[in-house]
């Protein structure tokens, strides 16, 4: 009697574990998830904060803008074209490696945009696919040439 006791005790012991053992793994992915997806936000915000102070700089991203080609304004659209890219390509990284975050189609939605409105981040990223290879795939995908 004692034994069958014993294992009874030992197997809820056992169960309570697991069971609590799964919470604390699914609060941590939920952690990650989080920190994944302010991570990106905050990169995503840097970008913004340079459109900010050089306003102009907005329509090489959203509105067709084709890169000038040769000037200080040239200079600022290729560093952030690259900034832009970084961000967009690590936020596809992170949220496809962390589901917790939920956000993977809404990263992919927001770098199609990019790469559909930008003629500049289409030829940077295609000009580097080793560099960027999600955007690169992404961008072959639409089937969108650098200068479309």
């Amino acid at each position: 009697m004692l034994a069958i006791v014993t294992a009874v005790g030992s197997l809820t012991a056992l169960i309570v574990s697991v069971l609590v053992l799964a919470w604390q793994t699914k609060v941590s992915n939920d952690i990650s998830g989080a920190t994944v997806l302010g991570n990106a936000m905050a990169s995503d915000r840097d970008v913004d904060r340079v459109m900010l102070q050089y306003p102009g700089l907005r329509a090489y991203f959203y509105e067709q803008k084709r890169c000038p080609r040769r000037g200080r304004e040239r200079e600022r659209v290729l560093i952030l074209a690259g900034m832009y890219a970084d961000v967009l390509e690590g936020g596809l990284m992170a949220t496809r490696r962390v589901r917790a975050s939920e956000s993977h189609e809404d990263w992919l939605s927001y770098s199609r945009f990019i790469l559909v409105h930008s003629p500049t981040m289409r030829s940077f990223v295609q000009d580097h696919p080793d560099w960027w290879p999600n955007l690169t795939k992404l961008s072959s995908d639409l089937l969108i040439g650098p200068e479309s």
